[in-house]
């Protein structure tokens, strides 16, 4: 088991124990929350998200983003969350989450419509290649209503432009949404959102 932890989570383990962990995690949460994108996705993109309802699927959970879903629910949307690792099922929602590769979303949920999606810090952390990030997004278009939304949240230091690379095209059109243009950058962070509606 030991070879199988990194050099810093066996370090803090061994010296700090399970409690070390936990509060290493806790503060890591809160710095994520106050990063630029983090915010501007809590101020402008959940609250319009929450006002238009609908089923919306949140692919990725960690355990800052729990809170995310109750913030959409209040306009009544009925979130639906997935993550390709088993163990994340604890930060989706309860009897609303299943496991499983966005590469192939649309078998993950064959049975499903949404009216939105948020993929937010996926693409670049294990969807890596354009070919990945293609079938990946192609795989969002076929469970995403016409007309439906995609909040797609990726790194420059990561990958290549997906939008500018035309991964996105013709399934997807960018279009200004929650009082934003279609694209976001930010000067202090790599992050980058892209707006995206469903052709």
């Amino acid at each position: 088991m030991e070879a199988a932890l990194g050099a810093g989570t066996f370090f803090t383990r061994l010296f700090l124990g399970e409690a070390g962990i936990a509060r290493r995690k806790t503060a890591r949460a809160k710095r994520i929350l106050q990063l630029p994108d983090r915010r501007l996705l809590a101020e402008a993109y959940l609250p319009a998200l929450a006002a238009e309802g609908g089923r919306i699927l949140w692919v990725g959970c960690r355990a800052y983003t729990a809170d995310d879903y109750a913030v959409l629910e209040t306009g009544g949307a009925e979130v639906w969350t997935t993550d390709i690792d088993p163990e994340a099922a604890r930060w989706g929602v309860a009897g609303r989450h299943r496991t499983g590769d966005v590469c192939v979303i649309d078998q993950v949920f064959p049975d499903m419509t949404f009216d939105a999606i948020s993929c937010n810090g996926v693409l670049g952390y294990g969807v890596d290649s354009p070919e990945q990030q293609h079938q990946a997004l192609m795989a969002m278009a076929a469970i995403l209503r016409p007309g439906g939304r995609l909040l797609l949240g990726w790194n420059t230091d990561k990958i290549e432009d997906p939008v500018a690379a035309g991964l996105t095209m013709p399934e997807f059109i960018p279009t200004p949404y929650a009082g934003q243009q279609s694209r976001v950058r930010f000067d202090t962070v790599t992050h980058v959102y892209d707006a995206l509606v469903r052709t």
